[in-house]
């Protein structure tokens, strides 16, 4: 396992819906990429998609693995490596510090303990999932940076969604993939495949996104590189070979990640068991590769203290001006974002989860999760397919 070093050079997740929407010609918007000029393209957004994790499965991966894809690159997801927040940075062109959706689980503003720590997937008070926050937090006026769609909207172009039904007016969606003028529901692999390509050949210059979860959803259940994750992997591979055979001329897809994952069975710590660590704590948010830590006023010193000492080298524990500082959130955090992010903040190192068995019964389960810094959790593939018939 390698750490990536947060001022990397590496072109960030961010960059790459940015990159596709200017070489389609829309004004303004810097093609870091350089991708060669299309008429209409798709960001093909695979949850869980991590470099490491492909190049070491080519047999089940060829298509993925090919050799001389024109232009195709890795990018950096930016931390924390989580989808809420990749999902935001590459809808928006935008680092978390910048667009403020800071983790799975953080406070949605404000030092008080009554500030409600928000689950950005469900937008709802994290372990209370009928406490929906969509009124209260309302996610127009939470992330308020424009997005890619709404620019390149203006500007007269098609923009659409292909997303899982369930996506439909998310908090997350409202927050993250406004200007959309069209949205397909796709639950299924032969359902985006389909709407892919029928997007792509429409006369129209089109610009779409896709979305699918499986193979996230099996490396959390059973570990990334377990049989569920590798058929879900073989399956999803098939159809980016589909897409490459059927993709019209002057059409482009690029299939990303917004995450890699790491097997963390063997490096469980279970928070909850460990009372010193809630001593002088408010909440403790993030998930089990990040922890947003908010204490009370005047202890976030102690709590660095003793999560430093209780974590060992499981984990980087730094104050919340160090981590910024240290550009783990991009490099500007906007002023009002500063009191999402907590008061002390750990990343975990090697194949730690930092788990509570107590408060995140469901989540603690897992076998797979991601966030941090390491490299196969950090890079997430930019495969570019060019369409030649």
């Amino acid at each position: 396992m390698s750490e990536l070093d947060p001022r990397h050079t590496l072109p960030p997740l961010s960059c790459v819906l940015e990159s596709v929407a200017a070489s389609l010609g829309a004004a303004d918007l810097d093609n870091r990429l350089q991708l060669i000029p299309a008429q209409s393209a798709t960001v093909l957004l695979i949850d869980g998609l991590g470099a490491e994790l492909v190049a070491s499965h080519p047999d089940d991966a060829p298509h993925l693995n090919a050799a001389g894809l024109a232009d195709s690159t890795t990018v950096a997801a930016g931390f924390p490596a989580t989808t809420a927040v990749s999902i935001t940075s590459l809808s928006t062109g935008r680092s978390a510090g910048t667009h403020g959706i800071l983790g799975y689980t953080f406070r949605a503003g404000g030092s008080d303990a009554g500030t409600p720590v928000l689950n950005t997937l469900r937008w709802c008070v994290h372990g209370d999932h009928d406490h929906d926050l969509r009124k209260t937090v309302v996610p127009e006026e939470f992330q308020t940076q424009s997005t890619i769609f709404e620019r390149c909207r203006a500007q007269g172009f098609d923009t659409v969604t292909i997303v899982p039904g369930y996506h439909e007016g998310s908090g997350l969606t409202r927050a993250s993939w406004r200007g959309a003028n069209r949205r397909t529901a796709a639950d299924h692999l032969d359902e985006l495949q389909a709407s892919i390509l029928a997007e792509m050949m429409t006369a129209a210059p089109t610009l779409a996104y896709a979305y699918y979860g499986g193979l996230d959803l099996s490396g959390h259940l059973e570990g990334p590189g377990s049989p569920a994750w590798r058929e879900q992997l073989r399956l999803i591979d098939a159809m980016v070979g589909a897409l490459a055979d059927k993709l019209p001329a002057g059409r482009q897809v690029v299939v990303t990640g917004d995450h890699g994952m790491i097997d963390t069975a063997a490096g469980r710590f279970d928070l909850d068991l460990h009372h010193e660590l809630a001593f002088g704590v408010t909440a403790i948010a993030g998930e089990a590769r990040v922890r947003h830590v908010y204490s009370e006023a005047g202890a976030a010193g102690d709590v660095l203290d003793t999560w430093t000492t209780m974590l060992g080298d499981r984990a980087i524990v730094m104050r919340r001006d160090d981590a910024i500082d240290a550009g783990w959130f991009g490099s500007t955090v906007a002023g009002d974002h500063r009191v999402r992010i907590g008061d002390v903040v750990a990343a975990a190192r090697g194949d730690t989860a930092m788990i509570r068995s107590v408060a995140e019964p469901l989540e603690s389960a897992l076998i797979g999760h991601h966030g941090s810094w390491d490299s196969a959790e950090q890079l997430v593939p930019a495969i570019v397919l060019r369409g030649t018939r």
